[in-house]
């Protein structure tokens, strides 16, 4: 991190991510809620237990790529600590990175989801 001002752009571009990935998983959900209902209830057709199974299996997906990121993020930002970036705008920053590393792929496959779902009602 450069200096203060270049950390609180970031937090402001995160807050507003923050704001658009709510957006999304709120789409999301709302259009999925009748299909796990009906996947629930035993009456859902193939398409919805092939979405609910799906709905599944990404967020596993998501989570274990999200895992491995986030690990490589944490070993790049040990390093720089490590070669002397360890003031406290810099260990601001490099939180920050293994943070945005880690959600990078859930954060894809909400927006994706929202995006399909929203076009297919």
């Amino acid at each position: 991190m450069k200096n203060l001002f270049t950390l609180q752009k970031r937090l402001m571009r995160t807050s507003f991510e923050l704001v658009e990935i709510q957006t999304a998983a709120l789409t999301t959900i709302s259009a999925r809620l009748p299909m796990i209902a009906a996947a629930a209830s035993g009456f859902a057709t193939e398409q919805q237990r092939q979405e609910t199974h799906d709905m599944v299996a990404e967020k596993l997906q998501a989570a274990s790529e999200g895992i491995g990121l986030g690990a490589l993020q944490t070993a790049k930002a040990t390093m720089k600590v490590m070669t002397g970036d360890a003031d406290p705008l810099a260990m601001a920053g490099h939180m920050m990175d293994v943070a945005a590393a880690a959600t990078r792929p859930a954060r894809k496959k909400v927006r994706a989801n929202a995006r399909r779902l929203a076009r297919a009602h």
